[in-house]
């Protein structure tokens, strides 16, 4: 069945899978980036499937980074560059590619390529068995852990997980916040036009959405490897903590409007 779905979709000329990469300053970081985006390419063409790259800018200050995007993005059709001046954030940024995403499986995945794209060998058989979203995971028994944050992050990152499962009603999720998520167009077009996170609490927002109308979400194991250079520094784990107990007074409020259908034009 899912054969025949991938027929129809060719000779429709859709698309199949669309990579979602919000962009800040990564000049420091091109040699990943490049090697990042190559990697796709070679995927998706070895797949043999339809696919699209949206490099979604988010106001990057550096002064290099839209130049060497832009470059990029020369070398491979598939690749479309939203540039936008003012930063707002991850969150906006990641609602911003997925809307206008064409794809029937929609990823978002981080610059740096700390998780690999061959990773979604991983996630397309349980879209095949009926997952509704995928979502990578750092913390499974099967995962591997390349090159480690500092101890300090991974310490924060426990105790905002544990926060984040019994304050977002995420019980038995392991990892919400791993930068490697997938969902069908269906899940996007119902739970993206719902969300009002714009940084970093964008991913368990999702998440608890998702989950609150029904869609059946997949955790899988995936490698990683830190690439330094965080953007995320500490401020930026008392953001997320803040974006988290706003969501759920968001849902306590009633402002995902989770019985009722949600126009995505909005």
């Amino acid at each position: 069945m899912q054969e025949e779905n991938n027929k129809e979709i060719k000779e429709n000329n859709e698309v199949m899978f669309s990579v979602v990469i919000p962009t800040y300053n990564e000049a420091s970081k091109e040699d990943d980036m490049r090697k990042h985006l190559a990697s796709i390419k070679d995927y998706f063409e070895k797949l043999g499937q339809s696919y699209e790259v949206l490099i979604v800018l988010d106001g990057p200050t550096d002064g290099k980074t839209p130049q060497l995007v832009k470059e990029i993005a020369k070398t491979n059709s598939a690749i479309r560059v939203i540039n936008r001046k003012k930063n707002k954030g991850k969150g906006y940024t990641v609602r911003e590619g997925f809307m206008k995403a064409k794809g029937q499986i929609r990823l978002f995945t981080d610059m740096d390529g700390a998780t690999p794209i061959n990773m979604l060998d991983r996630f397309i058989p349980e879209f095949q068995k009926g997952a509704d979203i995928v979502i990578g995971s750092r913390d499974l028994h099967e995962s591997r852990i390349d090159v480690h944050q500092p101890k300090w992050k991974e310490w924060l990152g426990d105790f905002g997980n544990l926060l984040i499962q019994f304050i977002g009603g995420l019980w038995g999720m392991k990892d919400t916040q791993c930068g490697f998520k997938a969902f069908t167009k269906q899940a996007v077009e119902d739970i993206i036009p719902r969300t009002t996170v714009d940084r970093w609490g964008i991913d368990f927002e999702l998440l608890i959405i998702g989950k609150k109308l029904g869609y059946k979400i997949k955790e899988v194991p995936v490698e990683w490897i830190d690439r330094g250079d965080s953007l995320v520094g500490l401020s930026g784990y008392f953001s997320t903590f803040g974006d988290l107990f706003r969501t759920r007074w968001n849902v306590i409020r009633g402002v995902y409007r989770l019985d009722e259908a949600v126009d995505d034009r909005e």
